[in-house]
């Protein structure tokens, strides 16, 4: 006989495996969530191509092509080892690189693929492209000492206008230096140095300030150059009461915003853009305010710092980075013309010149380099060129000025 309460049990006993079941997934799907390592936080394989050569003996051309395919997976990763540490570290650690990283290729070719094979009378050539895994490698280069930042930390200055709402009860607002103090603070802990604000705004004038204020990178990069900051962070803050009394209490609710950019003083280029928002509970419009411009620079802060590391790490460690080069009193063509053929066949790190004008004796061009730019500033200083020579006038991390004298 038909029994409904049978019926209600098995559906219930159906819901509860259910929703076991969903509770099991969802508990998985935690733990994938929190510790599957995330995407960007592994470092990405290194795609490299490549050509190696063996000689034919007797004949043999198999074990030829074997020797062939080991020259070419050795130079993958000399290549890759090439795009993490200084050319200056390649030639003085050659034997250490050679017998503690090269001779163990395997361990850093993740896959590779023949491209093209060739027997050329005596040598036997293969063209591959191989997969090399930076992660080990760098962590080998890092044990043996090599693994150096091309780049120290960049000299910070921070500029920030901010304006707490509600002073006495009003619409006046209140400048309490809360925003440029917290950036200020994080920036030093995190091991930066920091130029000193009151004394940059002691001595710009109030148009500077406010063009800077703006979000003028050319306003920006000229204060950072003038102060020797290779930074400048600028934006503003600004907080104010999002809603009035919380339940009839005499807390209120404030809320702050924080926008903020950062420019590399050599280029005016922008490393980084962030806003945050912080939200405090105070019975003090100001002193509330200024908690919550706390709350979002701290956030703000840390975003910002990874970003400029970010930056410089990737100049440090990556391929190659832009470098400006200004030569000034050229008094002949010619003379840019030689400066380049020795860029291009003699300077070592050098992947491309780009000239981007040339007007009054003055020229400027962007060199993809893979160095620091003193050692340019010292190639051209110390280069002997026919009829001229060159004097650094100024250095930085991205940017290298240099002048040119006509020899008697």
């Amino acid at each position: 006989m038909y029994s409904f309460s049978r019926e209600m049990n098995v559906m219930h006993d159906i819901e509860r495996t259910t929703g076991v079941i969903r509770l099991r997934v969802y508990c998985l799907i935690l733990s994938l969530m929190f510790f599957w390592p995330a995407a960007g936080q592994s470092q990405p394989p290194e795609f490299v191509m490549t050509e190696g050569v063996a000689a034919i003996v007797n004949k043999a051309v198999a074990p030829a092509r074997d020797k062939a395919i080991d020259d070419a997976l050795r130079k993958a990763v000399e290549q890759a080892v090439g795009t993490m540490v200084t050319s200056d570290t390649l030639t003085e650690q050659y034997k250490v690189i050679t017998d503690k990283i090269l001779a163990q290729t395997a361990g850093y070719v993740q896959r590779y693929k023949v491209l093209s094979e060739k027997a050329e009378g005596d040598l036997y050539r293969v063209k591959i492209q191989a997969e090399v895994g930076r992660a080990n490698l760098m962590n080998d280069l890092r044990a043996l000492g090599l693994l150096h930042a091309l780049v120290e930390k960049p000299k910070v200055m921070v500029i920030m206008e901010e304006k707490v709402a509600g002073v006495f009860g009003t619409d006046a607002w209140e400048d309490v230096g809360q925003a440029e103090s917290t950036i200020m603070q994080r920036l030093i802990a995190a091991g930066f140095t920091v130029v000193d604000s009151q004394t940059v705004r002691s001595n710009i004038t109030r148009d500077q300030a406010l063009r800077i204020l703006e979000g003028d990178a050319q306003a920006s990069a000229a204060a950072g150059l003038q102060y020797g900051a290779q930074v400048v962070v600028s934006g503003r803050a600004f907080s104010k009461n999002a809603g009035g009394r919380i339940m009839n209490t005499q807390l209120q609710s404030l809320q702050a915003t924080l926008q903020a950019r950062v420019i590399r003083s050599d280029d005016a280029r922008v490393i980084s853009s962030r806003s945050e928002q912080g939200r405090r509970a105070h019975i003090d419009e100001v002193q509330g305010g200024a908690l919550a411009i706390r709350d979002a620079a701290e956030r703000l802060s840390d975003a910002v710092i990874a970003d400029i590391l970010a930056q410089w790490r990737s100049e440090a460690y990556g391929r190659t980075k832009e470098i400006t080069l200004v030569i000034t009193g050229l008094v002949s063509y010619r003379h840019l013309t030689a400066v380049k053929q020795f860029l291009e066949k003699e300077m070592q790190g050098v992947r491309g010149i780009n000239q981007r004008s040339f007007l009054g004796g003055a020229a400027e061009l962007m060199l993809d380099y893979g160095g620091k730019s003193s050692n340019i500033a010292d190639e051209l200083a110390n280069r002997k060129f026919t009829g001229f020579r060159l004097e650094p006038t100024n250095v930085t991390p991205s940017r290298v000025d240099v002048k040119a004298f006509v020899e008697k």
